[in-house]
């Protein structure tokens, strides 16, 4: 009865050396030895009882004791240790080198329980978002934490929001010669080219230029033959995470991202996936551009029609309706109420901007010039109260 104390100070020693080195340890060595854990703390419970009912304790120190010991087991046994292992990795894979050995042997007692290892315990992803969320400076660095995020964010993100509009993407036709497609190839020094066939919508290809340019005669037969690719088509509605798996799948860099009615909404490449985790990626080909918003004075900013509206309505410090339009210049357009004539220019008023578009192609609006005016000049609250062409 006068060596209990010491069996269970030995027992609670050995279940702390077993979380000291348990994190080394994977698989069913780890959970033989986490139910060795398990059977040290149950025996040193038990001893505590005997001790405390063959001393003629009162229930309430009895109770008082067993508090404590849970207070030891909690802080003693699984917390310090477990801290100490990840402050000391290698103090602690030596242990789990040792432990390995009793855990080989005792890991056929594991087939007769169903404690979990660590690998079975689903951590879900709003708990590592509320982890992201309340880790400071020092835990993480804000670079780090934005791609973090930015990982949770690829399976939520559809795929016509990443990809080039059809309008902007430069294709090759059917009904063009060789020497046409030669030219377009020539001028816009594109890595992948959709080609469209006769009919003008649908994608019969994707011609690729590595293998074009290595032709000795480049007439369409060839090319067709030689060059050309099946296309790998996606619905605009799916996953850019489920997009880039079957990327891999199919060994493939480019997909033409289709509508529901089977029309080609634009293109999508492993490049734009990219840039939806690490940012803006610029090639060393690529020409550089201006910036999507500028400021030009304390109340006027140059911007593009491509530019988010969310990043607009930031730095302008003004609200605007980011849940309805993805671009400044879809706004414009979406507000003014119809499509002006390439060339055209505008200024329309917008509550409480006065927007001047000096430049509209293909129907999109290119470059503006964004007044944000105060109460005194815009006494009127209308969406698009005047417009005038200039």
């Amino acid at each position: 009865m006068e060596s209990y104390p010491c069996i269970m100070a030995a027992l609670l020693l050995a279940a702390a050396l077993l979380q000291f080195g348990m994190p080394g340890l994977e698989g069913r060595p780890r959970s033989a030895l986490r139910l060795t854990q398990v059977a040290c703390v149950s025996a040193a419970a038990w001893l505590l009882a005997a001790f405390c009912l063959n001393r003629g304790l009162s229930i309430w120190f009895q109770i008082l004791v067993g508090a404590a010991l849970v207070y030891l087991v909690f802080f003693a046994v699984l917390f310090i240790p477990g801290l100490l292992a990840r402050r000391s990795p290698e103090a602690s894979d030596r242990l789990a080198r040792g432990l390995m050995t009793i855990g080989s042997m005792l890991a056929v007692f594991s087939f007769f329980t169903k404690l979990p290892s660590v690998e079975d315990e689903d951590v879900s992803e709003d708990q590592i978002r509320e982890l992201l969320a309340e880790a400071d400076e020092e835990d993480i660095d804000e670079p780090q934490k934005e791609l973090l995020e930015n990982v949770f964010e690829l399976d939520d993100t559809d795929v016509d929001e990443i990809c080039t509009h059809r309008s902007q993407v430069v294709s090759l036709n059917m009904q063009d010669k060789a020497r046409d497609w030669k030219q377009v190839i020539h001028d816009n020094r594109h890595t992948f080219y959709p080609i469209i066939g006769r009919n003008g919508e649908d994608v019969i290809g994707i011609l690729d230029t590595r293998d074009y340019f290595r032709l000795a005669n480049a007439d369409l037969e060839s090319v067709l033959t030689k060059c050309v690719d099946k296309p790998l088509f996606v619905a605009e509605n799916m996953k850019a995470d489920d997009l880039f798996r079957q990327m891999q799948k199919e060994k493939t860099y480019f997909a033409v991202v289709l509508d529901e009615y089977g029309g080609m909404t634009g293109i999508v490449t492993l490049h734009d996936i990219m840039e939806t985790l690490f940012g803006r990626m610029q090639e060393a080909d690529e020409a550089v551009l201006p910036d999507d918003i500028r400021q030009l004075s304390a109340d006027t900013w140059e911007i593009m029609g491509s530019a988010s509206l969310e990043d607009v309505a930031e730095a302008l410090n003004v609200t605007l309706p980011v849940e309805d339009y993805d671009t400044f210049g879809g706004y414009v357009l979406g507000t003014y109420g119809f499509i002006p004539e390439d060339g055209t220019q505008l200024e329309i008023f917008l509550d409480p901007l006065s927007v001047q578009i000096f430049d509209i192609h293909h129907h999109r609006i290119g470059r503006t010039v964004v007044h944000r005016m105060a109460s005194a000049e815009n006494p009127e609250n209308g969406k698009a109260r005047q417009a005038k062409e200039r």
